[in-house]
């Protein structure tokens, strides 16, 4: 099992003992959701309850309904399973950082960093300059973790 950072537990809201979760993966979409597990540093528990309130996630675990029986969690970071992510891609935008650009087999750099226009992401290579490849189709065409390349088609017409 490979776990996942999604971010950290801020503080707890209300009496209630709703764990306010400062998220910080980018898509939250796929961990908050009633019924999934997520770990608190090493300890699995289960979402019983979630909502978005003022930047952060209120997530009620194994429904402990007490402030008392979750005060205990703030400031621990916060993981989930790899495997539960359920991702279309196979990947999570963390994975591609320090990955090497290579087309017709030759290395064109590595992936210092990951920007978002708006409409898409955008991976920023250190090669003998500074280049940017657009995280989309066209260009990029396999993304492989194993050894940790991005494979590019026409990579030269991206370098200026």
């Amino acid at each position: 099992m490979e776990k996942v950072y999604i971010g950290y537990v801020g503080g707890v809201h209300g009496l209630r003992g709703d764990l306010k979760v400062k998220c910080r993966f980018e898509s939250p979409e796929k961990v908050f959701i009633k019924g999934n597990y997520i770990f608190l540093e090493d300890e699995k528990h289960e979402i019983t309850n979630c909502k978005f309130y003022k930047g952060y996630y209120l997530v009620t675990i194994d429904n402990l309904k007490d402030i008392n029986l979750v005060e205990k969690y703030k400031g621990y970071d916060v993981f989930i399973d790899r495997e539960s992510l359920q991702l279309e891609n196979g990947y999570i935008l963390s994975d591609l950082y320090g990955m090497t650009i290579v087309s017709k087999g030759e290395s064109y750099g590595t992936v210092k960093n990951i920007l978002n226009n708006g409409a898409y992401n955008i991976l920023e290579i250190e090669y003998q300059k500074k280049y940017m490849i657009p995280l989309i189709d066209i260009y990029v065409k396999k993304v492989d973790l194993a050894t940790k390349t991005i494979e590019v088609e026409n990579v030269l017409e991206l370098i200026l």
